[in-house]
């Protein structure tokens, strides 16, 4: 028996490598990155946008220091050019006065009440006025009826203010219940000054 001819066979296409084919779709995909990097490229490049100044419109709020309530000023000295400042200015500027020279005296008591031989001390008080520094001439005069008795008490000069006493005893011969009227006059510089007093006899 002949053997049995073979039919030819049909050509099929070579088989595909896995490798190969791994391949084509690592290079798709870094075909593909590169078109995607090479349209964001430009962008990326770009110079970021400058924000564009604008003016500042409005007022600036005003900001006032306000001291603490227990803070006091200094004082405030007032110093000419080429002079220099001490700091017992004040207490060593001299006075100034008003007015004319002159002073005042008081004397107490003015009304007082005693028995005969009592004693009755008058303190009598000189006050200069204006700077006066001259001497002062006193003395006192007592009267009643036909009684009249004065006693000199000399000078008084300066410092000023001044005090003295004057101690007066009631005359036994006076009669119990009169009044006597008494003047105490005081002479300076062309200036007297009188104070009148009464004294009651018991």
């Amino acid at each position: 028996m002949e053997p049995e001819e073979k039919g030819e066979e049909s050509p099929c296409p070579p088989p595909t490598s896995p490798d190969r084919k791994n391949w084509a779709i690592i290079a798709l995909v870094i075909i593909v990155a590169g078109i995607a990097a090479a349209a964001s490229l430009p962008g990326l490049l770009a110079a970021p946008p400058v924000e564009q100044a604008h003016p500042i419109s409005g007022t600036i709020p005003q900001t006032t220091i306000t001291p603490p309530s227990h803070w006091t000023p200094g004082p405030t000295l007032s110093v000419s050019p080429g002079a220099t400042p001490s700091a017992n200015t004040t207490a060593n500027a001299t006075p100034t006065w008003s007015g004319p020279p002159g002073f005042t005296v008081s004397v107490s008591p003015t009304q007082a009440t005693a028995g005969r031989g009592e004693t009755v001390v008058y303190r009598m008080t000189i006050e200069g006025q204006n700077g006066f520094s001259g001497q002062i001439h006193m003395e006192v005069t007592a009267g009643f009826l036909f009684f009249s008795q004065t006693q000199d008490l000399g000078y008084q000069g300066p410092p000023f203010p001044k005090t003295i006493e004057y101690p007066f005893t009631v005359p036994d011969t006076l009669p119990s219940g009169v009044s006597v009227n008494g003047v105490v006059k005081s002479t300076g510089d062309g200036i007297t000054r009188e104070n009148q007093l009464t004294l009651t006899v018991r």
